[in-house]
């Protein structure tokens, strides 16, 4: 380089060395304006929420917290024909102004204050979006100057597309309506990216002029909504259309579909289904942590929604005449454990019958719907197996005495009759056996909430002295369903199902399911049924009749049906079996008309489960002289198993038909079969007037033989503190009672070695010990045998 030439580069570089630097500067401050961290322009105003079933049909949009319809959706997500209509018909240069039009703005301002022409902005994109967001009064030119100074701003901090998108979801579409996302769904009931041209060219027209382009909503005689659509929208978006096919002559064939009507949906007929449902999933989202989420897509489908509503309507409108004003249904896919379907009131608008309140969470008494996980439980303890005869007679289980619904005793009930003919005593009995756990922990470890401690409901837990939701005795349904896996319901679609944990074997809950599955249907709904898909169906009754229940799977779902009135009131007309069942069975019938196809799940059929051979009188194993011979199912290593002694052999003489003495002669005797059932169980048959031939008293001669059953003392109970008080010292003593062998026709008492008195079979005695202590109390009837317990008495002032 020669000398001159360097002699002028320094001197350029002297001459401009301040304007150089400042440039330089400019740059640094413009990009780390840029590159400082700036609040989301999606954060700038509060979201609605669009809340959607499993095949994306809309269910709500709600509301923002001020009161507008507002969704915030991704630029990417908007479809081309949008963005490229707004910035066709707004903002032309928006890609290459640095956030305002110079000659935009004087042509404005020329037209506006120098002709005095209609009032022209000449406003680009950023410019509105500052108004919006800035709140600025652009009518006078000192705010139309802070709305370019805001522009400017804005393109510093934030890039062109993020200007773009911030612009389309805050735009103005009439009404209280705010961003194409939301305009989109309410205007044309889905969502932006599936507009089409003439919908999206028309979304691109309205903010503009939303007042003007977009009427108020109207109603004809029909009750049908007017169309919103003005002739000054239709005006706009033909110009825009116009000018469209300039830029892509591609879409000249979209001319026809352009002259078609379009209509506009008012904001007042957008949907507002499964009220009760979408406002537990928007609960959830806000216990998440989540805001206000643009999106939610749940697991409810919106057809199965539909019919189950019109089941419950037109099920109180039938039983209006009983008193029969309100219901909750739920139904729960068991394969994902998805809420297809809740129905928390009869109707979410009747103040009357408080149609608001979520029925579907509510805290009520189950009644006997919870009796099968007791038996499920008895099945896995080994406490009994489905053929289990079983004492449905008056018991007391020290202070408590549960009586049966109807007030009858049956006497021998097998396990799956007691199940299924909801006998309360042979249920109590069951909880009484269990331990580790007990039912009380059962429901707890099953995820049953607001539970008081295992003392306050001590055995009437079983007859629905604690409390469910009709979710959370769904949710128990669903895991008898799946053989004992108990997994949390689920109601968003992204909610991933996790692994259940086991509370049940797998044979336990297939044995239940089979007791279930033999509960004839109630008379009133007693129709033929195509495919003869089973039904595992359990009702439920509260005291008071305050509540009536049925639960139970048809195929691949759970139906939980709830009868009763949120306030308490009691009506005898709820009863499980007759307000609840019909319903439950007329939602069952709809799902099987809805699908023909409808099938149960797949399950293998558990593999340590056998059926074994059983004397149906006892639930035992056949001796040889059982005449009546069944099968049960068993789990081996668990099942209760012992031959049968109900039957028994007594030689009698031919002569004098009373029992012989051996030697037994062939010729002048012969055996007949007797039956031998305990004390209490032939009570029963007594008083019901059911005959049974009594087996005769047996003579000295044979009594070494005998093979009977040893007395079971049934009170006191095993473990029980007795506390008398010595003011009260003439009440009544403590009541003892045993049940004995046909055979036997006097039971002796005693307490240590002292001997306290003698009864006759199957008769209470009455103690009043006269100092406290611990006692063994022992019952010994007329053969010898005996059973014991231990007892401690307090006494207190």
């Amino acid at each position: 380089m020669s000398a001159s030439t360097s002699v002028r580069v320094v001197g350029f570089i002297r001459r401009w060395q301040n304007p150089l630097t400042a440039l330089l500067l400019l740059v640094l401050v413009t990009i780390g304006i840029r590159l400082w961290p700036h609040p989301p322009l999606s954060q700038l105003k509060p979201s609605s929420t669009a809340v959607y079933d499993d095949a994306g049909h809309l269910l709500r949009l709600t509301l923002a917290s001020d009161d507008r319809y507002r969704l915030w959706i991704p630029l990417r997500e908007m479809p081309p024909a949008l963005t490229r209509g707004v910035l066709l018909h707004e903002d032309a240069w928006f890609r290459w102004h640095p956030g305002f039009n110079p000659v935009s703005l004087l042509r404005g301002g020329w037209i506006t204050y120098v002709r005095g022409g209609n009032r022209q902005g000449g406003s680009t994109i950023t410019m509105q979006l500052a108004r919006l967001i800035y709140r600025l009064n652009t009518r006078t030119p000192f705010g139309k100057m802070r709305q370019v100074l805001r522009s400017i701003q804005l393109e510093m901090c934030y890039s062109k597309d993020a200007i773009l998108e911030a612009y389309l979801n805050y735009a103005p579409y009439g009404r209280n309506i705010e961003g194409a996302g939301a305009a989109s769904l309410v205007y044309f009931d889905k969502p932006v990216a599936q507009l089409s041209l003439p919908e999206a060219l028309a979304l691109a027209v309205i903010p503009q002029d939303p007042s003007g382009r977009v009427r108020e909503s109207t109603a004809n005689t029909a009750g049908v909504p007017a169309d919103l659509i003005s002739p000054r929208l239709a005006d706009a978006r033909a110009r825009l259309f116009r000018r469209w096919l300039i830029a892509h002559p591609q879409d000249a064939t979209a001319e026809s579909v352009m002259r078609l009507p379009l209509h506009l949906r008012a904001p007042e007929h957008l949907p507002f289904a499964a009220p009760h449902f979408v406002e537990e999933v928007l609960t959830d989202a806000r216990l998440r942590g989540e805001s206000a989420p643009p999106v939610l897509r749940t697991t409810l489908d919106l057809d199965l929604q539909r019919l189950v509503e019109r089941q419950v309507a037109n099920h109180v409108r039938r039983n209006a005449d009983r008193g029969v004003r309100n219901a909750v249904a739920v139904l729960v896919d068991t394969r994902d454990l998805g809420i297809k379907a809740l129905v928390g009131s009869a109707d979410y608008f009747d103040a009357g019958i408080a149609g608001q309140v979520d029925g579907a969470l509510a805290k009520r008494s189950p009644g006997s719907a919870l009796k099968p996980f007791i038996y499920a439980l008895g099945f896995d303890q080994g406490v009994l197996h489905p053929q289990t005869v079983l004492r449905d007679v008056p018991t007391s289980f020290g202070p408590f005495t549960p009586e049966n619904f109807d007030g009858r005793f049956l006497g021998p009930v097998t396990a799956t009759e007691a199940l299924i003919r909801s006998r309360n005593i042979p249920a109590v009995y069951v909880a009484s056996k269990l331990h580790n756990p007990s039912f009380y922990q059962f429901l707890k470890d099953a995820g049953i909430s607001r539970l008081a401690g295992e003392d306050y409901y001590g055995l009437a837990l079983v007859l629905g002295g604690g409390e469910v939701t009709p979710e959370e005795l769904a949710r128990l349904y669903a895991m008898l369903a799946n053989r004992g896996e108990l997994a949390p319901l689920r109601r968003r679609a992204d909610d991933t199902r996790v692994r259940g944990t086991r509370v049940l074997s797998d044979a336990a809950s297939f044995m239940v399911l089979d007791m279930l599955r033999q509960n004839p249907r109630p008379d009133d709904t007693a129709i033929a049924q195509p495919g003869h898909l089973p039904v595992y169906w359990k009702t439920g009754t509260s005291w008071a009749f305050r509540d009536a229940w049925t639960a139970g799977i048809i195929g691949p779902y759970v139906i939980v049906v709830w009868v009763g009135n949120f306030d308490g009131t009691g009506n005898p007309a709820f009863v499980g079996v007759e307000a609840a069942a019909p319903l439950f069975f007329h939602i069952a019938d709809a799902l099987r008309a809805r699908d023909r196809a409808l099938a149960e799940p797949l399950h293998s059929p558990p593999r340590n489960l056998k059926r074994v051979e059983i004397c149906l009188a006892s639930g035992d194993l056949p001796n040889a002289w059982c005449p009546r011979r069944g099968t049960a199912w068993f789990i081996p290593g668990k099942s209760p198993i012992r031959v049968s002694d109900v039957h028994r052999p007594i030689v009698v003489d031919n002569v004098t038909g009373k029992p012989a003495c051996p030697p037994y002669d062939p010729r002048t005797t012969h055996i007949e079969i007797f039956e031998y059932w305990p004390s209490d169980l032939a009570r029963v048959f007594r008083q019901a007037g059911i005959p049974r031939r009594s087996p005769p008293a047996l003579p000295d001669c044979v009594l070494a033989g005998d093979n009977g059953q040893p007395p079971q003392i049934v009170s006191p109970l095993r473990g029980e503190i007795y506390t008398r008080r010595t003011s009260r010292s003439s009440e009544q003593g403590i009541a003892f009672n045993a049940t004995v062998d046909a055979g036997v026709q006097t039971l002796y008492w005693f307490a240590d070695d002292s001997f306290i008195g003698a009864v006759k079979a199957g008769e209470p005695l009455l103690w009043q010990p006269a100092t406290a202590g611990e006692y063994t109390l022992r019952a010994i009837d007329d053969h010898g045998r005996s059973d014991a317990r231990p007892l401690r008495v307090d006494v207190v002032p």
